[in-house]
């Protein structure tokens, strides 16, 4: 079942499982999804409000864009655990080039989780600034989740990269 399918319980037991898969790369997607998810909140308890309607337009594009970087970031965390599973069955193997193949692709996805984030991060702080100001706390909270995503993809960039590393 897709990560974005499951109950918010059956995935944590999943991730609190002897399994390697989900870890800390799908995690890192979805907290990013929760980021862009406040992002989102934020825009909709900003838009019609007659004390916004400055900004309204540009909280319409923010929630448009939210919703597509969530839904983008939600993929993400299906591709990344596919690619580590991919990684894990290509070291059984023992071929060096599939091996390569599959920690470059292991390595593409949370690159893409972390650029995303930082668009999402972007977003939180406009939010933050302009949106309605009962809602700043969510506005900062996204921020900081997309920080975290950011770092965390970033530990699966840089352990992907000594692994492929080690293989030369």
């Amino acid at each position: 079942m897709k990560i974005g399918e499951q109950k918010i319980n059956k995935f944590l037991k999943e991730l609190g499982s002897s399994s390697p898969t989900p870890g800390g790369g799908a995690v890192a997607a979805v907290t990013g999804a929760f980021a862009a998810s406040l992002v989102e909140m934020v825009a909709n308890l900003t838009i019609g409000k007659k004390s916004y309607e400055k900004v309204s337009d540009e909280m319409q594009k923010i929630k448009k864009e939210a919703l597509k970087i969530k839904a983008e970031l939600i993929s993400l965390a299906d591709e990344d655990v596919k690619a580590f599973d991919a990684v894990m069955s290509v070291y059984k193997l023992k071929n060096k080039e599939k091996i390569k193949k599959a920690l470059e692709l292991a390595t593409h996805v949370p690159s893409k989780v972390a650029s995303l984030s930082g668009e999402i991060g972007r977003l939180a702080e406009v939010v933050s600034k302009k949106g309605n100001k009962n809602a700043y706390s969510d506005a900062k909270s996204a921020l900081h989740l997309a920080h975290a995503a950011i770092e965390a993809a970033k530990e699966n960039i840089r352990i992907n990269k000594q692994a492929l590393a080690s293989l030369k």
